[in-house]
């Protein structure tokens, strides 16, 4: 029997949230942690199916059982996640029509290496796995299925930092090397408040304000910080970005919401009010850790616990 594994990089967006999907430059990490697909061919019945097993850190996310070449939901654990993943394989089949075509039946089991509340990527690992699996092009099947930029596809594949940017209608990926010399005074902070992309989004289309200044403003933003040297330089410049964003929003920055009394910097990172922040820090890493401990945050990674920096690292 055949059996075939992909492996995609989770995410995390630097700067550029929102505008990206506007033109802005933005600059994007893949992260360390991911998510598997292993999918197999199974012995022909008579009522082709495609068996799929959903695994998260904790075990068993949800299973579902689909028939085939319908795309039925047989049974599930999850109906919602299982109408989801349903919707997904109809869009590939809009640019495979081959695809889950009754011929062969499968198994497939998917593996993610983080929390789904994370914010990582449990969706963009998902569709670039299944773009590989069906021969499909990711982007395309990523905004036809879930909108958004296409960023968090972009470093699903990446070995290490990216520009991205939309330039006509198109996505320009760029590897870029960044490795910024005070690595070790920067954070990633979990606020355990889940955003949902896709209704941040759509807020985002309703109320946001902004100019095609405000892009240009933003693409250069993206492109100094990977140039800095300095830490007190960097931070600088993630205040600019902030403030840009929190008038193109209409929302305070999480550091004036959640963070006023701090000595470090505290950026936003993807849709604003949940997931992770970027943090700076001017201790010692114990010292940082316990602060962020007291504040009721007890999920903190370090760079090099978290950033996927080049191939050889």
């Amino acid at each position: 029997m055949q059996q075939q594994t992909w492996y995609a990089h989770g995410k995390l967006l630097i700067t550029g949230e929102y505008l990206v999907m506007e033109g802005a430059r933005a600059l994007a990490v893949p992260v360390r942690r991911g998510q598997f697909l292993k999918v197999k061919k199974v012995s022909h019945s008579t009522t082709p199916f495609l068996k799929w097993t959903a695994l998260q850190p904790e075990g068993l996310w949800f299973q579902a059982r689909f028939a085939l070449p319908s795309l039925r939901i047989l049974d599930t654990t999850d109906t919602a996640k299982a109408q989801k993943l349903m919707e997904i394989f109809s869009v590939i089949r809009r640019f495979n029509p081959a695809f889950l075509n009754g011929e062969t039946s499968f198994e497939a089991e998917t593996r993610l290496e983080f929390h789904p509340e994370f914010g990582f990527g449990s969706s963009s690992t998902l569709i670039a796995n299944l773009a590989a699996w069906a021969g499909v092009d990711a982007f395309q099947l990523q905004w036809k299925a879930l909108g958004g930029s296409g960023y968090d596809v972009a470093c699903a594949t990446a070995e290490g930092p990216v520009f991205y940017q939309i330039v006509e209608n198109k996505p320009v990926v760029l590897p870029v090397a960044w490795d910024p010399p005070f690595k070790e005074k920067l954070y990633f902070v979990y606020l355990g408040r889940k955003q949902r992309s896709d209704e941040s989004i759509k807020t985002f289309k309703k109320q946001a304000v902004f100019t095609p200044k405000t892009i240009e403003t933003i693409s250069s933003l993206t492109q100094q910080i990977i140039t800095v040297n300095r830490l007190e330089t960097f931070e600088t410049l993630l205040q600019e970005h902030e403030t840009i964003l929190s008038k193109v929003l209409g929302i305070k920055p999480v550091q004036e919401r959640l963070f006023s009394d701090y000595q470090g910097v505290v950026k936003s990172l993807g849709a604003w009010g949940g997931d992770f922040v970027l943090v700076t820090s001017h201790q010692p890493e114990k010292v940082f850790r316990e602060e962020m401990h007291s504040r009721g945050f007890s999920v903190v990674f370090s760079w090099n616990e978290l950033i996927l920096a080049d191939k050889s690292d």
